[in-house]
């Protein structure tokens, strides 16, 4: 196979868009070896095809100009790959108006347990962020750290926590917690509000490596 050309047939078919190392050494081209992958990509930015962004990341140069806030938001979160967590999360849904000088991600598009680009931290979580899930991490996440949430609007935050209380199965908690470690303080609350608000689930058993 010419990995060469491979590699770059699937950048010329995927401008506009990041290329993480680790993800698509993982994910797409787990044949190529790893320092034969990092010499095609060095020829590729050569070509400039490939712009480096971060270490272990490029953008493959389209007809766009590079925008690293889109980049991000298209490539880690949209179409399920993850969520914003932390104060965007938090500024998004109007609990808070601090902002924080790093953005927090979920994401399941990093081969490594985290990433930093720019001023972007991504933590992988192996998990299909949709509507449903990100609802429950939502919930979860802030039970978990509103004690530390700066300028919180507590009854936004109230409200954003009652409305987030739905009727998941113990499958999809058992799913978040197992991928997601929250303090047994964050389960205990979460099943207190559920059954308040008539659902029944034993989630205090499923942590992290029960």
């Amino acid at each position: 196979m010419n990995y060469t050309k491979t590699i770059r047939e699937f950048c010329l078919k995927n401008r506009n868009t990041l290329f993480d190392v680790s993800y698509m050494t993982a994910d797409y081209f787990s044949m190529v070896p790893y320092k034969t992958l990092l010499r095609i990509l060095n020829r590729l930015v050569e070509e400039k095809i490939l712009l480096p962004v971060s270490k272990g990341v490029y953008y493959i140069q389209g007809d766009k100009p590079f925008d690293l806030e889109k980049a991000v938001k298209e490539y880690y979160v949209d179409n399920n790959h993850g969520m914003f967590v932390g104060y965007k999360m938090y500024n998004d849904l109007l609990i808070s108006d601090h902002v924080s000088d790093t953005v927090e991600i979920y994401t399941d598009r990093i081969g490594a347990a985290h990433k930093n680009i720019g001023n972007y931290h991504l933590t992988h979580v192996n998990l299909v962020f949709d509507d449903y899930t990100k609802r429950l991490i939502q919930t979860l996440e802030l039970i978990e750290h509103s004690p530390r949430i700066i300028d919180i609007d507590y009854m936004r935050y109230y409200n954003v926590r009652l409305n987030g209380i739905c009727s998941y199965t113990e499958y999809e908690i058992d799913r978040v917690i197992r991928s997601i470690h929250y303090q047994h303080s964050t389960l205990v609350t979460f099943a207190e509000l559920m059954k308040k608000a008539g659902f029944s689930v034993d989630i205090l058993s499923k942590r992290k490596g029960a």
